[in-house]
């Protein structure tokens, strides 16, 4: 009965060490040798490259060494204070230049639209100054219009002026004229008859 749970464990030992695999990463300060063993007195295998991502597969309590699998699929052992679990510079690299590269791109066209929006303010800018100064000289040539209208309609009430004030001087010499023809023709008028009687009556001695 031992030697059959004992086989059954052994069978399962495979899948708890891949159930415990993790992802780890070598820390980006610092290069480690790769050991058959979890201590430094085990055959060094080789070594890892700071910031490299490996997966961790077991842990040495008593030595603090790490079991893992690095990129290149090689399995051993290495301090487990050269890993850590928060992601390298080394590996997030690619992911930040790429992400500084799209920031530049942003960045420029930005900038070339803030350009054209500048560029179009400035058009629109002009074309207001121009419009404003076409304004400003047909105001000004309204204002000399109106002052020549203003002179001539001065010049017209004048001259109206003047000629009511000689109509009126001609219809008093006019009526003048006429009241003393008639006051000479009133005074005249009984002196003909008189003097036809006189002589009538010189006739008639």
């Amino acid at each position: 009965m031992k030697s059959k749970l004992l086989v059954v464990l052994l069978c399962y030992l495979p899948w708890l060490g891949a159930a415990e695999a993790a992802n780890r990463y070598i820390s980006d300060n610092v290069y480690t040798y790769l050991h058959a063993g979890p201590s430094n007195q085990f055959r060094i295998l080789g070594t890892v490259n700071a910031g490299e991502p490996v997966e961790q597969l077991d842990r040495d309590a008593e030595t603090k060494y790490v079991q893992i699998r690095d990129a290149e699929g090689r399995t051993g052992w290495v301090n487990g204070e050269f890993v850590q679990t928060e992601e390298s510079f080394r590996s997030r690299l690619p992911l930040l230049e790429k992400e500084l590269t799209n920031t530049k791109q942003l960045l420029t066209s930005v900038d070339e639209r803030h350009e054209q929006d500048m560029q179009d303010k400035t058009t629109r800018l002009l074309q207001q100054e121009q419009e404003l100064s076409q304004v400003h000289e047909q105001l000004n040539q309204l204002r000399q219009q109106h002052a020549r209208l203003e002179s001539e309609n001065q010049r017209l009430s004048s001259l109206m002026d003047d000629k009511e004030h000689k109509m009126r001087l001609d219809w008093l010499l006019n009526g003048g004229m006429v009241a003393g023809a008639g006051i000479l023709f009133g005074i005249l008028l009984p002196m003909v008859p008189l003097r036809r009687k006189r002589n009538q009556g010189r006739w008639m001695n």
